[in-house]
This record gives C-alpha cells, sequence and structure tokens, in this order.
C-alpha cells in the first residue's frame, strides 16, 4: 500500500478573508459566470469542482480561487502545481462558526488522509472573513500542492488529487444536508405549526 495524503489543518488570524468584494462572482446564482473565471476554464476540473460546490443544493459556496505551479531546487521532484479555493459553509437557519469550521476541516482532513497520494498535500485554513453588510464569520481556505517530476507530472497529480478534494466534498455535503433536514424535522416537531 502506498503512501496516503498528507494533510494539515491550521487556523490563519493574521488575514482576513474579504467575500463580500464586488468582483466577487456568485456562481450559485449565475451559473454561467463560470466562463469570467481564467483558471476555471484553463482547468475544467477545476470548473467542474467550483460548480458542484456552488450547485443549488450545495451546502458549500466558494469565493476565490487561484491556481500556480513552482520549480524547486535541484532534485528529484523539483516541479509543484497547486490551487486555493475560498470556501464557505453557506447558512441554513443559523450562522456558521469557528466550531463549525473545526469541525468540517476535522472531517475533511480524515476524509482525504485516507487517500493514496504520497505526492499530495493539503493545508486545509480556518480563517476570519468579512461577510456581506459589514458582518464577521469565517472561511476555510482549502491548498491542494502537487508535486512531479515536472510541470506535466505534477499538474496531472494535482488534476488526480482535485477529484479526491471534490468526491470528499460532496460526501461531506450529502452529511450537511442531511443533518441540516434532521435538525429541520426535531424543530417541527418540538414547534408544530
Amino acid at each position: 500500500m502506498g503512501a496516503r495524503m498528507r494533510v494539515i489543518v491550521t487556523k490563519d488570524d493574521r488575514e482576513i478573508c474579504s467575500v463580500a468584494y464586488p468582483e466577487c462572482l456568485d456562481l450559485r446564482e449565475d451559473a454561467g459566470a463560470i466562463a469570467r473565471i481564467d483558471v476555471a476554464r484553463q482547468y475544467p476540473s477545476l470548473g467542474g469542482l467550483l460548480l458542484n460546490l456552488n450547485a443549488e443544493e450545495s451546502p458549500f459556496t466558494t469565493f476565490g480561487c487561484k491556481v500556480w505551479a513552482s520549480t524547486e531546487g535541484a532534485g528529484a521532484e523539483p516541479s509543484q502545481f497547486a490551487s486555493r479555493i475560498g470556501l464557505m459553509v453557506s447558512h441554513g437557519a443559523d450562522e456558521t462558526d469557528e466550531a463549525q469550521y473545526d469541525d468540517l476541516a476535522r472531517r475533511l482532513a480524515a476524509l482525504l488522509e485516507s487517500e493514496p497520494g504520497d505526492a499530495l498535500y493539503v493545508e486545509l485554513q480556518i480563517t476570519p472573513a468579512e461577510l456581506a453588510r459589514g458582518r464577521r464569520g469565517f472561511c476555510l481556505r482549502l491548498l491542494l500542492f502537487a508535486r512531479g517530476a515536472g510541470e506535466k507530472q505534477a499538474q496531472l497529480r494535482w488534476t488526480l488529487g482535485l477529484a479526491r478534494v471534490q468526491q470528499a466534498l460532496l460526501f461531506l455535503a450529502r452529511a450537511i444536508r442531511q443533518n441540516r433536514s434532521n435538525e429541520l424535522i426535531r424543530r417541527q416537531t418540538r414547534n408544530p405549526p
């Protein structure tokens, strides 16, 4: 059995994510806006992930992404291909707090750590966020790094890693929807109309 994907969960209080910036594209409201995201056009697997995460039934919303490649010094695997996706849990009845992001990151890390991928590394950063209308909240920055003998190999590994990330997030999305549905039923049972 090969080595597993490496995953760490961190908190970054130094930087505040701005989710409310004017150029933020709302893919939930306008799925066609995906065509205006350069990296989504350039990397169709990333575009597919963004559309899935912003689908109407998804509990997630993305607010930004970036892709980059870098070359390290001399060595067996000098190239790295990486991405960053800003992710928020869209609110059900309640605002999602830091503890819920901790739980989400822990559950996502557990799913990803069971995946093969010694050339893959994921960092899940829980970060304060500035939301619409001056509200404060949190977000999850998902960073995926893939190493390879050259940029093409690193990019291929990144694409495979992105598919594993998508699978894990879709699994968690189903669990979140089920929990919300169960909570709604409990509330209705306690407080009938």
